[in-house]
């Protein structure tokens, strides 16, 4: 899997961990299903859908903003979120 993806559903598998969510839990609640979570985990590519919508099951939101972009004063600011 690209690296960037990877890590994306390693995030929201650790968020749903903390949250005390267990692979069964956290695949009803994304609607990705066992079998398409399971094979999300090991896939070398995934839809950009799917990795919203595994990220929004754990409260998590993909932001997308030019690389010079200064987050945490646009956090600061509310201009984010």
């Amino acid at each position: 899997m690209d690296a960037i993806l990877h890590k994306l559903v390693n995030e929201a598998l650790q968020a749903a961990k903390e949250q005390g969510l267990k692979q069964k839990d956290l695949a009803e609640k994304s609607s990705l299903g066992e079998v398409g979570l399971s094979r999300l985990k090991k896939a070398n590519d995934a839809k950009l859908s799917t990795i919203v919508e595994l990220g929004k099951s754990v409260g998590k939101k993909l932001v997308w903003v030019d690389d010079t972009t200064d987050l945490p004063e646009l956090v600061r600011k509310g201009q984010l979120f």
